[in-house]
């Protein structure tokens, strides 16, 4: 579609078109809400659902007819003006896979089908997408070979599809994020003059989402059921193979993936949650699809206490996300664009959002996973880690030097010579055999050794590449060295970050268990340490180990007689005062139990603590290693 034919009088409807969608889904989920009870199609509360009486679902159905009778009139009404012929592949290649998943749907809402026979038709769906033209045939300009293609495509397919299935847990969530990301993915094929067709496509889907929304949002009249969560995931399955397809550089592939962040978030956090749960916390009944009342929305509920206010959260997450790609595929300046976007997803998805699904890591380290099994897991996964910042290193680097990332034989080549010696001389020098959650100050200058080493192989290999690509071309050399030192001093920086991090995550871990743990009925001792010096930090050690049981302490702060401490904060804990103040403390802290976390404590000091916690109803207790 060229930018003229985009700005003429059938652009001018399109915002009529997604209008008469939503009034169409309005008149359709009113029909629904009476009709479908009639066959049956009710929601009964049992088990993990939220709702407290019986309602109708299938309304999924009013969202497809109010989406496929408008888009059908905008098309009969423009006379298909502007539209490239090869367009209307488009409905032989979406049109019998949404009859399938509607039948599909309809059969699940009135039956409630076996999970294998909805994977079954996914895979079909995913197949007929990848022999029609419509899989994931190219990525950035290279074309994919069949044999990658295929398998790519049924994940993509069937991630897509069960991640707004199972975001659908919540009044009004599917159905609002499903209107911010087709009404923002319209907004990018604007902003590329992309195919009117397919802005066609997305705006009424909108509109038919927003119609459907006023009868689903809290508390919902009716639900969309799997006809509508299914169909959705198959619009968005499609639609973002096709964009994706004409991305020629990464940011652009950012904004139909990042359009639908938020559910894809919550399906690789429901994955990894049940894995864990499944094969290594061993839980009986658990499966990877095995329902559960552990998703981001449940999260975000149980946390405000609030259906609308979690959908408001979602939707606001959902739009910032999408901006952000929009932006940073807009923009000219990479380097900013970087920075907007990775702020963007750790800050928002990372720090506010995934702190959610901490609870169940750290009762997983709680509950006792022995060592043997978490060094193997580490020393498995250490190299895939590594693999994975060395390309994030050259990637960023890329992009601040304002390459273009293409999957050219050449590109590929300079890649492999910055990017493979380091996992290479990794292996080869035995780093790998250390367990990172117990390293010593050694193993980190031969880390830092060993990267060295590898840096300077990459030098080599690199400089040779350029001296055979471009002859002794000065300017080629000095980007070289820019790019080499950059690529370097990164792939670096992220390897140790990776390594100082791990340290402390168990530590982290047991911190979130302890302030979850402690939102939850549990009567937990609130607890003054006496002593700020090495005795405490083997305490605090010991408090914290993954091989303690179930935490029981909240601890308030230090006492210490050393004057010269008090107001400080020592080893993450504010110095309260001396144990003359103890009195003084009690009332303002309400603290119930004194560790006394001192080797070599005067007796008249301990005579006077334990007098104090005898006057007062206060558990003295004293802390100590010893060798036996």
């Amino acid at each position: 579609m060229s930018t003229a034919a985009l700005y003429d009088n059938d652009l001018i409807l399109v915002p009529i078109y997604m209008i008469a969608a939503g009034l169409l889904a309005l008149v359709f989920t009113n029909i629904c809400v009476r009709v479908l009870p009639l066959f049956g199609m009710l929601d009964v509360p049992h088990g993990r659902h939220q709702h407290e009486h019986p309602v109708p679902r299938g309304g999924g159905i009013a969202i497809i007819l109010a989406w496929v009778f408008t888009t059908a009139i905008a098309l009969y009404h423009s006379g298909g003006n502007g539209l490239d012929p090869k367009e209307y592949r488009l409905f032989i290649q979406l049109g019998p896979p949404t009859l399938l998943i509607t039948i599909l749907g309809i059969l699940d809402d009135k039956f409630e089908l076996r999970s294998i026979v909805k994977l079954l038709a996914q895979i079909v769906v995913a197949l007929y997408f990848c022999f029609t033209g419509a899989g994931i045939h190219n990525i950035l300009g290279y074309t994919l070979p069949i044999w990658f293609t295929i398998p790519i495509t049924i994940c993509w397919v069937i991630g897509i599809i069960n991640a707004f299935n199972l975001i659908d847990g919540m009044d009004g969530v599917a159905a609002g994020l499903a209107a911010i990301a087709s009404f923002s993915m319209s907004v990018w094929i604007l902003l590329t003059d992309g195919s009117l067709l397919i802005v066609i496509c997305m705006l009424t889907f909108c509109g038919a989402c927003l119609g459907f929304l006023r009868y689903n949002f809290s508390p919902a009249k009716i639900f969309m059921g799997d006809t509508g969560s299914l169909f959705i995931g198959l619009f968005f399955s499609y639609f973002s193979m096709a964009e994706s397809a004409k991305a020629a550089t990464v940011t652009s592939l950012l904004v139909p993936v990042l359009a639908m962040g938020v559910p894809i978030f919550d399906v690789f956090l429901a994955i990894m949650r049940r894995l864990f749960r499944k094969y290594v916390k061993k839980e009986p009944g658990v499966g990877i699809m095995t329902g559960d009342h552990d998703h981001l929305h449940h999260r975000i509920q149980d946390s405000i206490q609030d259906k609308k206010k979690t959908a408001y959260y979602l939707y606001f997450l959902a739009a910032l996300l999408v901006a952000g790609a929009i932006f940073a595929a807009s923009v000219s300046d990479l380097l900013q664009t970087l920075s907007f976007a990775v702020l963007l997803c750790i800050i928002f998805v990372v720090v506010r959002f995934a702190t959610i699904e901490f609870y169940d890591v750290a009762s997983m380290i709680s509950d006792g996973i022995h060592i043997p099994h978490r060094s193997f897991l580490l020393t498995a996964i250490h190299p895939a880690v590594d693999m994975f910042l060395l390309v994030a290193a050259y990637v960023l680097t890329s992009i601040l030097f304002q390459r273009n990332i293409t999957f050219s034989p050449s590109t590929l080549k300079q890649a492999l010579c910055y990017i493979a010696p380091f996992p290479v001389i990794l292996i080869l020098s035995g780093i790998y055999r250390t367990y990172w959650l117990r390293p010593g100050i050694a193993r980190y200058y031969r880390l830092l050794l060993t990267l060295i080493l590898a840096a300077v192989i990459v030098l080599a290999l690199v400089l040779g590449f350029i001296l055979l690509e471009f002859g002794k071309d000065r300017n080629q050399i000095s980007l070289m060295r820019e790019f080499f030192t950059t690529y370097a001093f990164m792939g670096i920086s992220f390897i140790f970050l990776e390594r100082f991090s791990l340290h402390y995550l168990e530590s982290f871990c047991y911190s979130q268990l302890r302030r979850l743990a402690n939102t939850k009925e549990t009567h937990f001792s609130r607890t003054v340490i006496y002593g700020g010096g090495l005795f405490c930090k083997m305490f605090l050690v010991a408090e914290n180990s993954v091989s303690n049981e179930f935490p029981t302490r909240t601890l308030i702060g230090i006492v210490d007689d050393n004057p010269s401490l008090r107001g400080l904060n020592v080893y993450g804990m504010n110095v309260l005062g001396t144990s003359y103040d103890l009195a003084k403390l009690k009332e303002k802290y309400k603290f119930d139990e004194v560790v006394i976390a001192l080797r070599n404590i005067p007796e008249e000091t301990r005579q006077r603590i334990h007098d104090f916690g005898r006057k007062n109803g206060i558990r003295v207790v004293e802390f100590r290693y010893e060798i036996k």
